[in-house]
Parts: C-alpha cells; sequence; structure tokens
C-alpha cells in the first residue's frame, strides 16, 4: 500500500466491455483519490462465449501481479458464476490480494458466493466501495461496513445491505479515458479501453435505477425483496445532469452516432420524460434507441420521443399468448392492447425490437403457434429478439419450474452453462415442427435495411403471403434440408443491407469476421 493512504484496487469486468458497475465503481474511487485499474475479461458474444482459456487466465494472473493491488474486484452475474469462482482460484494462488465479489450474483445468491470469495458485496456498491476503501487504506476494521460479508477465523459475518442509493446525480461523472484499462479476448491482452475509444459510434447511458414490474422470469422481482425497506427501489437521475454526461459524450467520442437508453423501463416518469425530450433534441440532437413497457408506449409518449429523435426501440411481448403472459409471466397486457401500441410505432415511423420468450416447459407448442400467428398479424417491419429462457436464481417462475420438477438444479443459471452458447434460440436440439416454427419467426422479422438514418426504410425479402405459404406447406415441414438456409438469413440481409447503403469498409469487416469464425 501506498503511504498517501490510498488503496490500489482492481476492478474486473466478466464478459461485459460496457460495464457499468466497475466503470461507475472505478470514477468514484479515483475521485477520491484511489489508484484504479479496469480488466474486461472476455467479449460478451451471443450464442458464441467460450470459457477462458488457460492462456488467457495466464495472462490476467501475470497482470494482476505487475499491478500488485491491495485489493481485488470482480463484478459478476450469475452466467458467469463458474468463471469467478476459476479466477479467483488462480489469483488466490499468485497475489496476496483479497478479493471481493459484487453485482447480481453475489446479491441474489450470497451463501453461495461468499464460498468462494474472501468478501462479496450484497446489494449496490457504491457507498461500500467508498467505504471500503477508505477503512482498508487507515488499517480499519472492515466486518462492521453495512452491505459487505467478510470472514473473520472461520466465521462468516453478516451485514444487512446499505439503502438505497437515493440521489444517483451524486455519482460521478464518466472519466471517458483509456489510462489503467486492459481487456484480455482472444488469447491476446490489449491495452487501452475496450468500449470508450475514438471508434464508438453507439453509447450507452442509464437514467434510473429500478423496475416498477414484477415479471416472474425476472431477477429484479428478487432484488424488489432484497432491498424491501432499503429506501425507494425506482430512482431517477435529474434531466440536468444525463444531459450533462451525454455532452460530455458527445464532446470526447467523436464518431459518435447513436445514444442508447440501459434502463429497465424509459419514460415511465411523465414530466422528466418531456423535460428530457424537449432537452435532448435541443442540445444532443443524435438518434436515439431505449426499451419500453407496453403501460406507456402510449401514442402520447412515442410522438415525445420521436420528435426528439427516437429511431428505435425494444419492446417485451414475451408471448403471443395472452394466458402464458398472464400466468406464467406476470405481464398483464392484452392482444388489444399490443395491437395498439404495434400501430403507434407503424405512424410515428419508429422501428420495433419485439422480445419474444421461448423453451419454457410449461409453453406448448400450440402456443408457439398462436404467438407466431399473433406476430403475422401485426403491422411490419420488426424485428424479433428470441430469447431462450434462462433460469435465474430464485425467480418466481424458477421455483415453480423446480417444484413441478421440469427443471432441475442443473439448469439453474449459474450451474448450467446455457447462457454461454444458449441465450438466444440455437437450430438444434429440438423437435423438428419447433425448429420450423422458429425458421418462420426469423423470416417474419427479415429486412433488408436501406438507411442506417431511417431503420424504417426497408425492404422485407419475404412478404407474408410466401410465410404463410411456407407454414402450411408440408413439404417445407418435413424436409428440414429445404430450409436449411434460413439461419444465414440474419447476415445475409443484414449484409446486402450495407451494400445498399454503401457501407463496403464494414462490408468487407463483417464478412471476414464471419469466414474467419465458420473456420
Amino acid at each position: 500500500m501506498s503511504n498517501n493512504n490510498k488503496i490500489n484496487m482492481v476492478l474486473i469486468s466478466l464478459y461485459h466491455y460496457g460495464g457499468f458497475g466497475i466503470r461507475t465503481l472505478h470514477d468514484i474511487l479515483k475521485s477520491r483519490g484511489h489508484k484504479v485499474s479496469n480488466i474486461f475479461f472476455k467479449k460478451d458474444k451471443t450464442n458464441a462465449m467460450e470459457l477462458p482459456t488457460e492462456h488467457e487466465k495466464d495472462l490476467l494472473a501475470d497482470l494482476i501481479k505487475k499491478i500488485n493491488p491491495d485489493i481485488i474486484g470482480i463484478s459478476t452475474r450469475s452466467t458467469f458464476f463458474p468463471v469467478a469462482k476459476d479466477i479467483t482460484v488462480k489469483l488466490k494462488q499468485t497475489v496476496n490480494a483479497p478479493v471481493i465479489w459484487g453485482g447480481a450474483h453475489p446479491t441474489i445468491c450470497p451463501e453461495e458466493s461468499i464460498q468462494f470469495a474472501d468478501m462479496i458485496c450484497v446489494g449496490e456498491g457504491e457507498k461500500l466501495i467508498a467505504e471500503l476503501a477508505d477503512r482498508i487504506s487507515k488499517r480499519g476494521d472492515i466486518t462492521t461496513i453495512e452491505g459487505l460479508w467478510t470472514k473473520r477465523n472461520g466465521t462468516i459475518i453478516k451485514n444487512e445491505p446499505q439503502t438505497l442509493l437515493e440521489d444517483l446525480n451524486t455519482l460521478p461523472m464518466p472519466y471517458f479515458e483509456d489510462n489503467d484499462a486492459y481487456s484480455i479476448e482472444n488469447n491476446t491482452l490489449s491495452e487501452g479501453d475496450p468500449y470508450y475509444n475514438e471508434n464508438l459510434t453507439h453509447y450507452n447511458f442509464m437514467t434510473s435505477r429500478g423496475c416498477p414490474f414484477h415479471c416472474a422470469f425476472c431477477s429484479n422481482s428478487i432484488l424488489k425483496k432484497i432491498f424491501e425497506k432499503k429506501g425507494s427501489f425506482i430512482r431517477y437521475r435529474s434531466v440536468d445532469n444525463v444531459i450533462e454526461e451525454l455532452k460530455l459524450a458527445k464532446n470526447k467520442l467523436k464518431k459518435l452516432e447513436v445514444i442508447s437508453s440501459n434502463d429497465e423501463v424509459f419514460g415511465s416518469k411523465k414530466e422528466w420524460l418531456k423535460e428530457f425530450c424537449e432537452r435532448y433534441k435541443k442540445e444532443i440532437n443524435l438518434p436515439f434507441h431505449c426499451d419500453i413497457h407496453p403501460a406507456f408506449a402510449n401514442e402520447n409518449t412515442i410522438s415525445m420521443l420521436k420528435e426528439a429523435g427516437l429511431r428505435t426501440i425494444t419492446m417485451g411481448m414475451q408471448s403471443g399468448s395472452e394466458k402464458i403472459r398472464a400466468q406464467l409471466y406476470g405481464r398483464q397486457t392484452s392482444e388489444t392492447e399490443l395491437r395498439k401500441i404495434a400501430g403507434i410505432f407503424k405512424k410515428y415511423k419508429v422501428f420495433p425490437f419485439y422480445d419474444l420468450i421461448f423453451d419454457n416447459p410449461l409453453e406448448t407448442e400450440e402456443d408457439i403457434r398462436k404467438t407466431f400467428h399473433f406476430m403475422l398479424s401485426l403491422p411490419r417491419p420488426f424485428r424479433i429478439n428470441m430469447y431462450s429462457l434462462q433460469h435465474h436464481p430464485r425467480t418466481e417462475l424458477t421455483e415453480r419450474l423446480l417444484k413441478d420438477k421440469l427443471i432441475s438444479t442443473d439448469d439453474i443459471d449459474g450451474i448450467s452453462m446455457k447462457g454461454f452458447s444458449h441465450w438466444h434460440i440455437r437450430f438444434d436440439g429440438k423437435n423438428q415442427e419447433l425448429i420450423f416454427l422458429y425458421k418462420l419467426f426469423v423470416l417474419l422479422s427479415g429486412f433488408i435495411s436501406l438507411s442506417s438514418k431511417n431503420p424504417s426504410r426497408v425492404i422485407a425479402p419475404f412478404p407474408r403471403w410466401f410465410i404463410r405459404f411456407m407454414e402450411k406447406s408440408s413439404y417445407f415441414r418435413k424436409n428440414p434440408r429445404a430450409t436449411a438456409w434460413v439461419g444465414f438469413m440474419p447476415k445475409l440481409t443484414f449484409g446486402l443491407g450495407l451494400l445498399v447503403q454503401g457501407k463496403l469498409g464494414r462490408l468487407w469487416f463483417s464478412t471476414k469476421k464471419f469466414i474467419l469464425k465458420r473456420k
């Protein structure tokens, strides 16, 4: 430890270059004078993530040995629990610095996590990390810090979570610098920030924390219980504070093209949204994307967002079956409401991405067919995000499936490795009828983009009549090879869109990447 009573800390983000969590902690520690290094260990690649190689783990250990920190922090979701466990063992063999885990998994599964880490953060970590750093630098007692679980003489000391951070405006602005930042991927150690750099075109930000809804499949329902009586679960930054961040990003990141909100639900506070839209248009004026819940997707909201610069939007439908939505997922939105919202998106030329969940043991083939017919009836264009149900620990739906013996504990996220290679639907491991239906969903949301500035300007290579024809054709249904080409359509239509838009450099890069991956 340095002589100026400041600590040297390493923060590791697993499979998340954007890493809101460790980036915020980094900025808090740095603002207090501590030395902080960020390591982004492995990249998030949908349906194509792999466990770290031994060489990558050696690169991580050697780098941390060189940095020689006083403490190591690891941020992890349940999916990456096996990796967090593995690298913690490796690091303990390399350096003497204690390891603290934070993130969703240690908060939801603390008893499991503390078996491997020296300390865990249960709950939000901003206040905790500042207090922990100060006490370590002064060699004080850390065992009484709220939200911190520690080990002493074979005993686990468990402290209640801290109260939730009420004033999000107190969080520091991003530094947007690559000093003391590293990434490890493809058996290579790279210096510099892999996300905040001169090539960044899409910037993600958050305006709030928490979600007002209670979906049976989502970890937010568990977090609400953990934070009960710990303050308001839903909190907002001021519009002033958000606009200040976006101005900094726009000035620093010269190639910025699109701003994207990572809020659980954007626009849930009416007066806030009105002020944001007015100021965003005047002071930022870049195309942006957000996620919205059907409860807030009314015409007034969408018209305001469109005027401000909204080009694309993501909304969770989860299923085209009202029964599945209400009884399994806790989503109380009728078909009539969803159709009306889809019409609003079409009216204002906002390109929608609809989230659907599949691979639910309680959902029948007929339910999936009903979802297909419902999606077929909605106005195009749209894209479908076809998610495979992940059994997150302790959620209402996971507990129900366990009770009904439709899944086992081996299927739970963090034990199962499904999240690495099966986050979205794959065309394997299922009966042919289901695979055929999934391919129809792909065709339904397949478009060639004519303009990056106007996502609604598209060509649909597969008209509805053709998709209906395929659905009814016994030949296509009974001959999987006759529809094998569907799996290549998303990449092909994406490439054709780049060609039409004249983005030949990006097309070459994407083609080269696809060929190398196939090898």
